[in-house]
């Protein structure tokens, strides 16, 4: 039902002797859990693992526009995929290797930015599984100041397909040590190692 009000409020409203009260929504950010993937070669099918999240950024949501300038541990987790190098994931050898397709060969591929625990060592299965899960079945590969190691194995930087940082990521998560002797991430992957032991992250820190 519409009301009509007396001339002497209507008067009075106009000349300003009322003001209703404002109000304002406030939103509650959802938090995105990723499915966690167990260790095998992408075509294998076996037990999850659940993963630790990332402490800077949510695993698989890097887009443009991506960082520029020199990288950061608040920025090494992201990068332009324009002018990487695709490779098909073959299978996973430990949290810092796996063997990749190109040119219709087989390629042994160390992860250049990080260090994982080896066989026998706490954390190596949890780091290899980690390194399953994000690498899934296609990487793009960076080369930095090294070709190759010691031991022959291409060295990458390893990105997943839409620019995240699995060097770095394994890291944030508390998987890997940062490689520390060269590579253009190697002190942004270093202030991120600092970051997940401060925080106590992932299993080499709990």
């Amino acid at each position: 039902m519409r009301t009509i009000l007396p001339l002497a409020l209507v008067l009075a409203l106009a000349a300003g002797c009322s003001a209703g009260p404002s109000s304002s929504a406030t939103t509650r950010p959802s938090a995105t859990a990723r499915p966690a993937t167990a260790l095998a070669a992408p075509s294998s099918a076996t037990s999850p693992t659940a993963v630790a999240a990332l402490p800077t950024a949510a695993p698989g949501r890097c887009a443009p526009p991506y960082p520029s300038g020199a990288p950061t541990a608040d920025t090494v987790l992201c990068a332009d995929p324009a002018g990487m190098q695709p490779a098909r994931v073959l299978r996973i050898v430990d949290g810092d290797t796996l063997h990749v397709e190109l040119s219709g060969g087989d390629v042994t591929i160390r992860l250049f930015g990080v260090d994982t625990p080896e066989r026998g060592e706490p954390c190596f299965s949890e780091a290899s599984r980690a390194l399953a899960r994000l690498a899934g079945t296609t990487v793009l590969l960076l080369p930095d100041a090294r070709d190759r190691d010691r031991y022959g194995r291409t060295l990458r930087y390893v990105y997943t397909p839409d620019g995240m940082s699995i060097d770095a990521t394994l890291v944030a998560e508390g998987f890997g040590h940062a490689w520390r002797q060269d590579g253009a991430l190697r002190d942004a992957i270093v202030a991120l190692e600092d970051r997940a032991r401060a925080g106590r992250v992932g299993c080499l820190w709990r």
